[in-house]
């Protein structure tokens, strides 16, 4: 195997020894040795690719916004608009929290010792992609204008989200965003049977 590709296989695994590791345990309760001990590689092949604990936080959080371009970019290259696009987006950031291991690391990161700085709030973000979605519609549920209802949904969204991981219940996450919306008055539960 290429020197290039071990290098880039071992640093994945790294990366995702750490998460696991920084999912079950933070960043404090997380220990190198037990990250090291779950790649299989030896102490000084992981210290060459991070020097310390903080740099793979580091590197789980800039791997974390690197997924959601991807999944708006397929977004808005579909054919889905207004509360459609919004509830879709949803449904797919919320899969992505739910399946991968990096992102919830990075998450839980995020909220502790690597909190983005004032000019980079992913909420607000998220609430702007959201509130383009809904400006698509004639009129929005409840007659609410598209920031508002994007903010609610931001915050039910993150909330469901909070409320899943703390419980240990990742898998009723897709339900929680399907009862988010639904509530909001933004979609329809599924016929019976379908």
């Amino acid at each position: 195997m290429p020197r290039q590709e071990r290098a880039e296989r071992s640093r994945a695994a790294i990366l995702e020894a750490a998460a696991d590791e920084f999912d079950q345990h933070g960043y404090a309760g997380a220990r190198l040795e037990r990250i090291v001990e779950r790649t299989g590689l030896t102490k000084g092949a992981v210290y060459f690719h991070f020097r310390s604990k903080l740099d793979l936080a580091k590197a789980l959080l800039e791997e974390k916004y690197g997924n959601w371009p991807r999944i708006v970019a397929e977004i808005d290259g579909s054919d889905l608009r207004g509360l459609e696009a919004a509830v879709e987006l949803t449904r797919r950031v919320g899969a992505v929290f739910a399946s991968d291991v990096r992102v919830r690391a990075a998450m839980t990161l995020s909220q502790t010792i690597l909190p983005p700085g004032p000019d980079a709030d992913p909420y607000d973000h998220w609430v702007g992609v959201i509130e383009r979605y809904l400006a698509q519609e004639d009129a929005l549920p409840g007659d609410l204008p598209p920031r508002e209802l994007a903010i609610v949904a931001v915050q039910g969204f993150f909330g469901a989200y909070m409320i899943a991981a703390e419980r240990g219940r990742l898998d009723g996450l897709p339900g929680d965003i399907d009862r988010l919306w639904r509530a909001l008055g933004a979609t329809r539960p599924a016929p019976k049977g379908a």
